[in-house]
């Protein structure tokens, strides 16, 4: 029976499966020395978008032929060692396309429209003075400008452009479209210049690291929104912290940050016009569930059974 090295856990009906088909190793524990011990003589690593799985462990296994990831990124695999030890590397790219991108629109939304603070007004006492005056602007008003119209992406253009009646623009380093909405391809420079929400929806690679940063905000509208529920490290937190406290943003909606948690009283989190999530956009019920279906991925690949 095959052998399979499990970081970290799943739900019960994944692992279940995991069971029926292999013989599991478990571990919570998932630093390079642990899983360098753990996977020597196993045939498959299933792990969790969160788990290093470097050179040193791939190089470890083996017998190692497949890394099955639970998710979208595969950021933390070195996947060019992966590629010269022969290992594939199996992922869940389409798990989470729709949890992901109702968040980046309702993080828009809650941006826009001040649901938090006018709750919070009514329920301490304060129903007339809310009422008394205009609040936010409505999503159809705004232009959206995308960077990375993949899976996510164009989502999100679908949901704002169809749904809303948003102007949207979006930016791809590849040539993408046509869609069944209303969208525009632009550079870069014109996303930052003219749109009032800046979402993101792009990996964390060597050209997407750092991608917004203090010269890029001040590019932005005043008055701006930026939307992250792609990877932390596509933005310079330090700077979105800054250009957020000087006001020359309208606001933030993060699910993801850098460093990620962030520390316990960073400023970020004294931001009034700042939403921050614990990186949760993929974890809907279905979405977890589709991303733990990585499990049956790498059991056919050990079946040597065709996608």
């Amino acid at each position: 029976m095959h052998k399979i090295l499990l970081a970290g856990s799943l739900d019960a009906d994944a692992e279940a499966r995991l069971d029926a088909g292999a013989t599991v190793v478990r571990t919570s524990a998932v630093d390079e020395e642990t899983l360098c011990s753990l996977i020597r003589d196993c045939d498959a690593l299933v792990a969790r978008t969160n788990t290093p799985v470097t050179r040193a462990v791939l190089s470890a296994g083996r017998q190692l032929r497949v890394v099955g990831v639970a998710g979208v990124g595969v950021d933390r695999v070195d996947t060019v060692a992966a590629e010269e030890l022969g290992i594939a590397v199996v992922n869940t790219p389409a798990a989470a396309t729709d949890a992901v991108a109702d968040l980046a629109v309702a993080l828009m939304l809650l941006l826009l429209r001040p649901i938090p603070r006018l709750a919070d007004e009514y329920r301490r006492g304060q129903y007339r003075p809310a009422r008394a005056k205009a609040h936010g602007h409505e999503l159809r008003e705004m232009t959206v400008g995308i960077v990375g119209m993949g899976r996510i992406g164009s989502q999100v253009g679908r949901r704002c452009a169809a749904g809303f009646g948003a102007r949207v623009l979006y930016n791809d380093i590849i040539d993408v479209g046509p869609f069944d909405f209303a969208a525009q391809s632009v550079d870069k420079a014109t996303i930052w210049s003219q749109s009032d929400i800046v979402t993101l929806h792009v990996p964390l690679t060597d050209q997407t690291r750092g991608l917004v940063d203090a010269g890029v905000l001040t590019r932005f509208r005043q008055g701006a929104f930026l939307i992250n529920t792609a990877r932390g490290g596509a933005v310079d937190t330090d700077a979105l912290t800054e250009a957020l406290l000087q006001e020359r943003l309208g606001g933030a909606g993060l699910d993801v940050v850098s460093p990620e948690p962030l520390p316990e009283g960073h400023a970020l989190f004294g931001c009034e016009h700042c939403i921050l999530t614990p990186h949760i956009a993929a974890r809907t019920y279905g979405g977890l569930r589709r991303m733990y279906a990585v499990v049956d991925d790498v059991l056919a690949f050990l079946e040597g059974k065709p996608d």
